[in-house]
């Protein structure tokens, strides 16, 4: 088949390697000058910048660790232990919080303790703002989940359903939480993705390029229409004509680009997200991985340590380097923002901007209309299996790197 692919990112690259590998002839459009999508990476005056925030790469899926293996042999990857903390009250408390409970002050430590054993009472909420507090009783609720999330999501976590995050959060056991207070050692409390690799060369654009090799990419592409024509071919721009496409682009873009019934296109327009500007920072050396950021007296939520990825982070590793992430609209980055105390806790060091970068499209918000609104959307897509969607932002799906992988496998076995 012919066989058009709309966006380079993780998942269309994935879907048009395989189905290139199984004979079809395929065309992958992509409106940026490079490859990647979400998981791209670029260098700014040789300093590693992931702008869309670290991609790393796990997965619990030995087809996709081979797969990946197979593209980009595992000598060239670091391996890395994660080193994630929290910054609570001015102290670095190993993540996850719930099982670091032994490094919290006693009085506080104690108040989640106990509310950590008496929670899950009752019927389970419907809503992630209740449901954060029956999972994981009032005190953690309130010291760490509630703010974090409130800062990630920027969305009312009432208006939020529940069944997202199971496998996106660690949800452990009393008796888990019980154990890791006995066990002073972070390393000894297990968690999700709590190890990882990343291209020891190049960031993680290095996955992106060998994956990309030998597909015919159309960079710098603008699609302006997409329609069929008699012959019940796929025309692109009016020209390009394919026996199939599928979409990776975000939905709401799809009702600029091709003729939609209005109960679809109001779906379509329902449908929650959330953008996220990254900024590039010079700092102190750190072994620390990731840094959460919970409090409200700080924009940033998150800073991710692109000097512990990899040993060629910088023309000369004789400093950190660090890119913090802030959700919502696009904002200025002046030359006094290094300065602000609204931005980082100033222990951090944040010594001098290097890059920044914003995208409209970071994470998919799961709101109470999230499953009507998607549910009829898949549906309606299915009717012609001729159009199909895939990615994060083509099924409107919050998921990781190696899930986006999956599903591309997943879509390639139906050919």
């Amino acid at each position: 088949m012919n066989i058009a692919v709309l966006g380079a990112g993780v998942s269309g690259l994935t879907i048009a390697k395989l189905l290139q590998e199984k004979g079809h002839k395929i065309t992958v459009y992509e409106k940026e000058e490079t490859a990647g999508g979400l998981a791209r990476t670029r260098f700014t005056n040789g300093y590693l910048y992931d702008p869309y925030g670290g991609h790393i790469f796990n997965s619990k899926h030995k087809e996709v660790v081979d797969w990946v293996f197979s593209i980009l042999p595992k000598e060239k990857w670091q391996y890395t232990e994660r080193n994630a903390k929290i910054y609570f009250n001015g102290n670095y408390v190993s993540y996850p919080f719930e099982l670091s409970l032994c490094e919290l002050d006693t009085d506080s430590a104690v108040d989640c303790v106990h509310d950590f054993i008496l929670s899950q009472n009752g019927d389970e909420p419907d809503n992630f703002r209740d449901w954060l507090t029956w999972n994981f009783g009032e005190a953690i609720a309130n010291y760490y989940m509630i703010p974090y999330n409130e800062k990630i999501w920027a969305y009312p976590l009432e208006d939020m359903e529940t069944k997202w995050m199971q496998g996106k959060m660690p949800l452990p056991t009393k008796k888990e939480m019980i154990k890791s207070m006995l066990l002073k050692n972070p390393k000894e409390r297990k968690m999700p993705h709590s190890t990882f690799y990343y291209p020891i060369d190049g960031g993680i654009q290095t996955m992106v390029d060998a994956i990309a090799d030998g597909l015919d990419i159309r960079y710098s592409f603008s699609i302006q229409r997409i329609e069929k024509n008699a012959d019940n071919k796929w025309i692109i721009n009016g020209r390009e004509d394919y026996d199939m496409i599928i979409s990776t682009i975000p939905l709401p873009e799809l009702p600029y680009v091709m003729k939609l019934p209005g109960k679809i296109v109001s779906h379509i327009n329902d449908l929650k997200f959330n953008s996220l500007t990254t900024i590039l920072f010079s700092c102190p050396k750190t072994d620390i991985t990731w840094l959460y950021i919970p409090s409200h007296k700080y924009r940033s939520h998150r800073v991710g340590y692109q000097s512990t990825l990899t040993p060629h982070y910088s023309p000369d590793n004789n400093s950190g380097l660090g890119a913090l992430e802030i959700i919502g609209d696009s904002f200025d980055i002046d030359d006094g923002f290094a300065d602000r105390t609204d931005i980082l806790p100033r222990e951090l060091a944040f010594n001098k901007v290097l890059d920044h970068e914003f995208t409209k499209y970071a994470y998919v918000i799961h709101d109470r209309n999230y499953r009507k609104n998607t549910e009829a959307i898949k549906e309606y897509f299915s009717t012609d299996k001729s159009f199909r969607l895939l990615g994060r932002w083509g099924t409107w799906n919050y998921n990781n790197m190696d899930m986006c992988m999956l599903d591309a496998m997943k879509l390639a076995e139906e050919f």
